[in-house]
């Protein structure tokens, strides 16, 4: 693997970078689900699959760097409080207060308070619990919190595993994978009822996989560049092709064929089969993350690119304001194909947001506003 001079992992940068551009394409997808017919756009459905992997990867990039821990628990717990607890709860409140382009409303998912309150006291109240409308984007940091809780305690483990080990885990891990398929037929198994949601698998399931995934494509991937770029396109594109596939048969099961018609058992039917705990998009994940793993970029543009790395999180803390905006003041007055709008509007968040991060890190303590 390649090094820069402060250590960075080349490749490491690289699927950080794509991950959050992802992040972007995949929230700027929101404007087009819907197309001039009121259906499920088919440009949207395209880039929507093409955008699954950016979860996975950014949980798999955490176990790679952070595991097995390089520090003792209280200070990694210590840098990750400043790094990204912090960031997230003053995050958390900006968004509450930021104003939209849209009706501020509730949001998230509903408990005995929602539409009760002050909308505004509703989501700040909401902070420590659970995402909201305000800061609905975030619902994966509450998600890596829990992984990081974790790390120290599977830390140890991992520094003695072994490669058959880890495809031990792994291989369990990828039968739960198949559980959105298995369930179409069964929807409870191995124990799970009523009374008990908590199946036989559950401790092997999740996105606990993807830190071990991370951590053995990192230790034993030794396959040549060739192989391993053509081993990496060819699982991403099965496994988008199953994606696409699976997307559309579930959109085939709505309660509608109207976007502004499917409820909201229809949205959680659209996550079936293009969700993040998926055997095909864990596909495209390990598709994408071997095929930059050997790939060696120029120098210049390996630069430009660890730059945007350091700034990540803070691009993906302050993109989702941005998105709103811009989306809502662009996509009115552009006439261009759907598909390729979305890109460029993409693409010009990204960049909006990597400036407005990169502004952010000029000011004093800035860890504590950006990572």
């Amino acid at each position: 693997m390649t090094k820069t001079k402060n250590d960075r992992i080349d490749y490491l940068d690289t699927l950080r970078v794509i991950a959050c551009f992802l992040v972007v394409l995949c929230h700027v997808g929101d404007y087009y689900a819907e197309n001039s017919l009121g259906g499920f756009g088919l440009s949207w459905s395209k880039l929507i699959t093409l955008t699954r992997p950016c979860v996975p990867l950014f949980i798999l990039l955490s176990g790679t760097l952070l595991l097995p821990l390089k520090i003792d628990t209280r200070s990694f717990f210590k840098r990750r409080f400043s790094r990204i607890v912090i960031p997230f709860f003053v995050w958390s409140i900006l968004y509450v207060f930021f104003p939209i382009p849209s009706e501020t409303v509730f949001g998230g998912p509903p408990n005995a308070f929602t539409g009760n309150m002050n909308i505004y006291l509703y989501n700040l109240m909401m902070i420590p619990i659970n995402f909201t409308a305000s800061n609905i984007h975030f619902w994966f940091i509450y998600t890596i919190l829990g992984l990081y809780l974790l790390m120290p305690i599977i830390s140890p483990w991992l520094k003695q595993a072994s490669k058959k080990d880890l495809l031990w885990f792994l291989s369990i891990w990828a039968i739960t994978l198949l559980f959105p398929y298995i369930r179409l037929w069964f929807p409870q198994i191995h124990g799970e009822c009523t009374w008990n949601n908590h199946g036989m698998l559950i401790y092997f399931s999740g996105y606990l996989g993807y830190i071990f995934l991370g951590i053995f494509l990192n230790r034993y991937n030794t396959l040549s560049t060739q192989k391993s770029c053509l081993l990496g396109a060819l699982l991403f594109v099965i496994g988008y092709i199953i994606t696409y596939k699976g997307l559309w048969f579930d959109i085939g099961r709505l309660n509608s064929q109207k976007v502004s018609e499917v409820n909201d058992q229809g949205w959680i039917t659209i996550e079936t089969m293009i969700g993040y705990i998926t055997i095909n998009v864990a596909m495209m994940t390990t598709g994408i993350f071997i095929f930059f793993q050997k790939m060696k970029i120029p120098r210049v543009i390996q630069r430009f690119v660890s730059e945007l790395s350091k700034l990540s999180f803070g691009i993906f803390l302050v993109h989702y304001i941005l998105y709103l905006w811009i989306g809502a003041k662009l996509i009115p007055t552009w006439n261009l194909s759907p598909g390729i709008e979305e890109v460029l509007i993409a693409i010009i968040v990204f960049i909006a947001s990597y400036i407005v991060a990169k502004v952010i890190s000029f000011l004093p303590k800035s860890k504590y506003l950006i990572g």
